[in-house]
Order: C-alpha cells, then sequence, then structure tokens
C-alpha cells in the first residue's frame, strides 16, 4: 500500500498578496511610528531650547528681546505653561495688556489653580482699569496662597484705587510691617510704595496723625520722592501746622517743579 505524504497547502494568489501587505503595513506604520515620535522629541528639546533663551532674556530685563523666543516655543509645543505664561508676562512687562491677557488666560483654562496666573491676570487688570475684575483675580489669587505677597500687595491696591479706603488700611498696614520686618523678600522700594498708599489711605479717613507718621517714615526712606512731601504737606494743613505744612509743600516743588497738587497747597496758605 502506498504511503500517502502530507499534501501541502497551497496559498491563493489573493491570500498571499494579502499577508504581504500586511507586512508591509506593520513595517510601514512601525517606521511611522518611529518617526514621529523623533519629530515630537525634537519638538520638545526646540520647545526647551527657545524656553530658556527667552528666560535668559527675560531675566536680563529684556522683555521685547524675551517675546519671540516664548512664541517660538509656544508654536513647538503649544501646551507648554511655564513659556505660556512667561510670555504673558512679557507682554505685560511692555505694556501690551491685551495681550498678556489672553496669554494668562489661556493657562488657566489648562491650569486653573495656578495662582501666579491669577496673580498676572489680576495686575493686567489693574493696569487697564478693570478693577472689580482685577480684585476678583488677585483674590483667588490669595485663595489658593494666602502668602502670596504679590497677590496681596495687588488686592490692598485694588481696594485703594477703588477709593475702599477702610477695607484696604488693614492690608496696607499688615504689608508696611511684614516688608519692614522681612518677613518677606521685597525691595524697599515695593515696601515704600505700599508705605505711601498706606499714608494716602489713612488721610482720606481722616487719621491725619497716622498718616504724618507714614508720610515721615517715607521721607527716611526715600528723601527724593516729591509725592511724599506733598501729602506730608496736606496733612500738616489739615492737622493745622501751617508752616510744617509750607516746608512740606515747598520741598515737594523743589523735587518737582511741575507738581500741581504741592503748588495748590502752597496757594491755600497765601495769606
Amino acid at each position: 500500500m502506498e504511503r500517502m505524504g502530507r499534501v501541502p497547502v497551497m496559498k491563493s494568489p489573493t491570500r498571499m498578496c494579502c499577508s504581504r501587505l500586511a507586512l508591509v503595513l506593520a513595517l510601514t506604520l512601525g517606521v511611522g511610528f518611529v518617526a514621529s515620535g523623533c519629530a515630537a522629541m525634537a519638538q520638545s528639546l526646540q520647545a526647551q531650547r527657545s524656553y530658556d533663551q527667552g528666560q535668559e532674556r527675560y531675566k536680563a530685563k529684556d522683555y521685547a528681546g524675551a517675546i519671540p523666543y516664548f512664541e517660538r516655543a509656544l508654536s513647538a509645543q503649544p501646551d507648554l505653561d511655564d513659556a505660556e505664561v512667561s510670555l504673558a508676562w512679557s507682554y505685560y512687562r511692555v505694556a501690551k495688556y491685551p495681550e498678556a491677557t489672553k496669554h494668562f488666560r489661556q493657562v488657566l483654562v489648562r491650569k486653573p489653580q495656578w495662582e501666579g496666573a491669577h496673580d498676572g491676570l489680576g495686575w493686567t487688570r489693574y493696569r487697564v482699569g478693570r478693577y472689580h475684575l482685577a480684585l476678583e483675580s488677585f483674590r483667588q489669587a490669595l485663595a489658593l496662597d494666602r502668602n502670596y505677597r504679590d497677590a496681596a500687595v495687588g488686592y490692598a491696591y485694588t481696594l485703594f484705587e477703588l477709593g475702599r479706603y477702610a477695607e484696604a488700611v488693614p492690608h496696607l498696614e499688615r504689608l508696611t510691617k511684614e516688608g519692614e520686618g522681612g518677613t518677606f523678600q521685597a525691595r524697599a522700594s515695593d515696601v515704600e510704595d505700599v508705605r505711601t498708599r498706606y499714608a494716602w489711605a489713612l488721610f482720606y479717613l481722616g487719621d491725619y496723625t497716622k498718616a504724618r507718621e507714614q508720610f515721615t517714615k517715607g521721607i527716611a526712606a526715600r528723601p527724593e520722592w516729591s509725592g511724599l512731601y506733598n501729602g506730608l504737606g496736606w496733612t500738616y494743613l489739615r492737622l493745622g501746622d501751617k508752616a510744617q505744612a509750607r516746608r512740606a509743600f515747598q520741598r515737594a516743588v523743589e523735587l518737582k517743579p511741575d507738581l500741581a497738587d504741592a503748588k495748590e497747597g502752597l496757594a491755600q496758605l497765601q495769606p
């Protein structure tokens, strides 16, 4: 009996073509995935490089020069939030507030809990006089970090600009004392800016004795600032000390000859 061998199953031409096509597709897709991954890595590296270059210019206070680098970083990696917020602050520094607002808001869409972006949006709104919106932005930043000094300063300044002096005073007083005590790392000029608003808020509330104290402290720290002498002059005038008021107004005009407010004070002192 003839032993029959195993008969091989022959593939049809159609099945053979399909198999080859599947192999080609697999190889092609694999190469595609690798190429895609390489491209993504290259874009990420380019984004980081542009961001770093932008940061170098920003730290050197070349804010206009930093802008194209941050834009380039975002073009390569649109979700690079650090580049977006840096771009927003760069626009803020060159007083392009609509552009700054746009980028702060875009960051907050992706990261609504970023207190720094809320703070930046607050200052941008403050600069264009949208005080009620600025107040809300600063409030949100402080809700996320109650020790955020920059947002606390913005919040107090905004209350001041809104004429809400009684509300502003405790915030300004706290910030002034913290600045004096070194609780926060702040430039001396920043502390005196806060003190000046604190003094004027006290003045507007009729607390002239405390206002005089704060204007005097401010002058000791920044004796070249005409506005402090002007404030001191008006405070002395309200206290009835015309001689001291005249000296303060005269010093203010010496430092800034076109200071109309101090000239008005001198005019009121004329017999």
